[in-house]
C-alpha cells in the first residue's frame, strides 16, 4: 500500500499548486492508478504497457503461450505440413490469432536448425525486388551467398536487375536444399498484397522457398482469382477456433501469472469471478482479440474501484456488474 498512499499524497499537493492542463494531469493520475492496482496485485510495470492483457502481437514481452494454443487442431495440421515442406496458407477472420501464431512461427522456427525463416514486411509495398532481396538477405544471414560473377551488378550483395534477383534467389534456394534445409517465407495479410507481387510469390515457391501466406478467407478468394495457380499449391487450414469459456479463463491466468513472473500451473485467475469469465466470452464470442480488449477494460475499471475504496487487494474481483459501476475519478 506505500504506493498507493504515495500516490495519493501526490494527488493532494497537485490539487493545490496550478494544474498543467486537464488532459495532462489526467493522464498522470490515471498511469499512476493503474500501475499502483499492478503493483498491488505482485507484478512490476514501469508503464501501462507492461500490465496484464495489454501484449500485442509483434512486441517481444508478448506471452506467446497465451495464443493459439487451444486450437490443437491447427497446431497440429500446420505442423505436419511444414514437415512434409508444404506451401501453407492460414485463413481465419481478424482478430483470431493469425498475427500472434506468425510471431510463434518466426520465432520458434529461427530456432530450428532445419529452417531458413524470414517474413515479409509492408505486404502493401513490397516490389518483385524487394521480396526476392528478402528471401537472399535471410539465406546470407544463415551463412549462404551467391557467385556474385553470374551478375552483371550486384549492391549490397543484391543484383540490381529484378530478373537476376530472380535468378539469384534460384541459386540460393538450391545452396539451402543441398543442406536439407527449408527456406520458409512467412507472409502476413494477402488479403492486402499488390497483384503484381502474386506471380513473384509463386516464383519464389517454384524455385523452391516454402511460403507460408496467412490472411482473412477474402484475401483466400483474391489469390485464387487473381493468381490460380499460386492457389493451387498452397495448403489451407480454414478458421482458427475461437476460445472456449475455458480458454478465457486460461487466457486471463496466463496474463496475470506472466506479470507477475509466475509459471502458470493451471490455477484459476484470481482477479476474475467464473461469471465474469463466462460474461467476457458471451460479449465476445470468443475472438482472442475481443477477450484480451475485455479483459484490459475489466482490469482498469477494478483498478479505480481498488482505488477508489481503499480495500485490501484480496477483496477485489471482476464481475460482470463492475461493467456498470461509474468510472470516475474521486474516492
Amino acid at each position: 500500500m506505500d504506493r498507493l498512499e504515495s500516490l495519493r499524497s501526490a494527488e493532494e499537493e497537485r490539487a493545490e499548486s496550478a494544474t498543467a492542463g486537464v488532459l495532462l494531469d489526467q493522464l498522470k493520475e490515471v498511469e499512476q492508478r493503474l500501475l499502483a492496482f499492478g503493483e498491488a496485485l505482485g507484478g512490476t510495470a514501469d508503464t501501462v504497457t507492461d500490465l496484464p492483457f495489454t501484449e500485442e502481437a509483434g512486441l517481444d514481452h508478448m506471452p506467446e503461450p497465451l495464443y493459439v494454443r487451444h486450437d490443437t487442431e491447427m497446431l497440429n495440421q500446420v505442423t505436419s505440413w511444414l514437415l512434409q515442406d508444404q506451401h501453407i496458407g492460414l485463413v481465419s477472420p481478424y482478430g483470431t490469432g493469425k498475427t500472434a501464431f506468425r510471431e510463434i512461427v518466426l520465432r520458434d522456427l529461427s530456432k530450428h536448425e532445419g529452417f531458413v525463416i524470414t517474413h515479409l514486411d509492408n505486404p502493401r509495398e513490397t516490389t518483385p525486388r524487394k521480396l526476392y532481396q528478402t528471401v537472399l538477405t535471410a539465406a546470407y544471414a544463415a551463412g549462404y551467398s551467391i557467385d556474385q560473377r553470374n551478375y552483371s551488378q550486384v549492391r549490397d550483395g543484391i543484383p540490381w536487375a529484378t530478373a537476376e534477383a530472380k535468378d539469384a534467389v534460384h541459386e540460393i534456394v538450391h545452396r539451402v536444399r543441398e543442406d536439407g534445409k527449408t527456406l520458409l517465407l512467412v507472409v502476413d495479410e494477402i488479403e492486402v498484397l499488390e497483384a503484381d507481387l502474386l506471380s513473384p510469390l509463386q516464383v519464389a515457391g517454384d524455385a523452391g522457398v516454402r511460403l507460408f501466406l496467412t490472411g482473412t478467407p477474402e484475401g483466400k478468394r483474391r489469390v485464387a482469382e487473381i493468381r490460380g495457380t499460386l492457389d493451387s499449391r498452397l495448403r489451407y487450414y480454414e478458421g482458427i477456433d475461437p476460445f472456449s469459456p475455458d480458454d478465457v479463463a486460461e487466457y486471463a491466468a496466463r496474463s496475470l501469472a506472466y506479470f507477475r513472473d509466475d509459471p502458470y500451473e493451471g490455477q484459476a485467475p484470481d482477479l476474475f469471478t467464473r461469471a465474469a469469465i463466462e460474461d467476457i466470452h458471451e460479449r465476445t464470442e470468443g475472438n482472442p482479440r475481443e477477450v484480451r480488449i475485455e479483459c484490459r477494460e475489466l482490469f482498469t475499471r477494478a483498478a479505480f474501484v481498488w482505488y477508489r475504496t481503499g480495500q485490501d487487494i484480496s477483496r477485489i474481483q471482476i464481475t460482470p456488474e463492475l461493467r456498470h459501476r461509474r468510472f470516475g475519478m474521486g474516492r
